[in-house]
């Protein structure tokens, strides 16, 4: 009963508003702390949203729950061929993980993270459609994760990942969208390594595998494969080192959007629309830099910054369809603080801006721009057990 509970809290969260993200409808990191270090995590673990970054973190995070609550807000505007909008966004996203120590060398635990992308104009964009323009693809990822600790400081994850997602389309009537709204099971997984290379030196490996969601049936005319939205495959790797109170993080990840149809596919070449070849997004892979800092001034308190910087994924050729996902603001800077209440209890919180950009479309999308500026606000509680 707890976990539906917060399964559906958390999801309902997340279509509460429309969301957006740094990197496509992913955030630029998950937890708190990564947060404030500009996402990087893969080799610096700090709470039970680990998993959602690479799983092997899980088993450096001792026996825990960690939860957080994220407001992101901002200012969207678009110009389709002499039509402007905006949308003035304000979305609330939780977060939990929890993480249990079975053995001196093995833990389960899961995390939940959640991804998204949307606007909502309130005005009709004649290039698109007869209605209203609102746009909302949300996904929910719950990972139940284990650990190994394969020699002293070397631990290998795992992780099934969970989703659920949902796609709303209005006003895109020229595309042959309905209003209905669907939604969708997927699952895929991940794996992970973290390691102590030498005295304060940690190597990170990540690799997940796409999430494959169920087809949309509502969706199935006009998204390829019959109305299929999958998570792509990504992978990354981090290194951290801790020199006196000061820890550096960096990581690298690749995103592989052009490989899921939906994404990938162009937007002006290929077949009938809803099928295999059938027009999609014309998204690029994504290579992402994340590096950050983490000062300890005393014992209980800690500042951090960090920032994360990754190329454009939507090609200005392809950027028709950019109002409706103005996803190309994958710059970001942030700042974070922790402060330990006591040996148990801990409170977090992280402030990160991504950099303003606007996509200028050319060829086939000229006469279309989009893009805006985003705040992001989080504040979490850890608890050790």
């Amino acid at each position: 009963m707890i976990k539906k509970i917060v399964v559906t809290t958390l999801f309902g969260g997340l279509l509460a508003g429309t969301a957006m993200a740094s990197n496509g409808p992913q955030y630029a990191g998950y937890g708190v702390v990564a947060m404030g270090m500009g996402g990087a995590s893969i080799a610096n673990p700090t709470d039970a949203i680990a998993a959602a970054n690479n799983p092997a973190g899980m088993g450096a995070v001792g026996s825990r729950v960690d939860g957080n609550l994220m407001a992101t807000w901002g200012q969207l505007r678009s110009n389709v061929h002499g039509t402007e909008s905006s949308d003035s966004l304000l979305v609330f996203l939780p977060g939990f993980g929890a993480n249990f120590q079975y053995r001196p060398d093995v833990t389960f635990g899961v995390s939940v993270s959640g991804y998204g992308a949307g606007v909502d104009y309130d005005r009709v964009i004649p290039a698109f459609g007869t209605t209203k323009v609102k746009s909302a693809l949300a996904q929910l990822i719950i990972a139940p994760t284990a650990t190994y600790e394969v020699a002293p400081g070397h631990y290998l994850g795992a992780s099934i990942r969970l989703g659920y997602e949902s796609l709303l389309l209005h006003g895109l009537e020229n595309f042959g969208a309905t209003d209905d709204e669907d939604h969708a099971f997927g699952v895929g997984w991940s794996v992970g390594y973290l390691g102590t290379l030498a005295d304060g030196l940690r190597l990170g490996l990540t690799y997940a595998s796409p999430v494959r969601f169920q087809k949309m049936k509502s969706h199935a005319d006009i998204i390829p494969d019959g109305g299929q939205i999958n998570m792509p495959q990504q992978a990354g790797i981090g290194l951290a080192y801790d020199i006196g109170a000061w820890t550096l993080a960096f990581d690298y990840v690749w995103i592989n959007w052009s490989g899921e149809k939906a994404f990938g596919n162009s937007l002006v070449e290929g077949g009938a629309p809803g099928a295999s070849n059938g027009p999609g997004f014309g998204w690029r892979d994504q290579n992402v830099f994340r590096t950050g800092i983490n000062y300890k001034v005393t014992k209980r308190l800690q500042l951090r910054g960090g920032v994360s910087l990754a190329n454009h994924q939507v090609p200005d050729r392809e950027a028709t369809l950019i109002s409706i996902a103005p996803c190309n603001q994958p710059k970001s800077a942030s700042l974070g603080v922790s402060y330990q209440v006591s040996d148990d209890l801990e409170v977090t919180g992280a402030y990160m801006q991504d950099f303003s950009h606007i996509t200028h479309g050319d060829a086939a999308s000229e006469d279309t721009s989009a893009g805006g500026v985003l705040h992001m606000l989080s504040m979490g509680v850890g608890y050790k057990f």
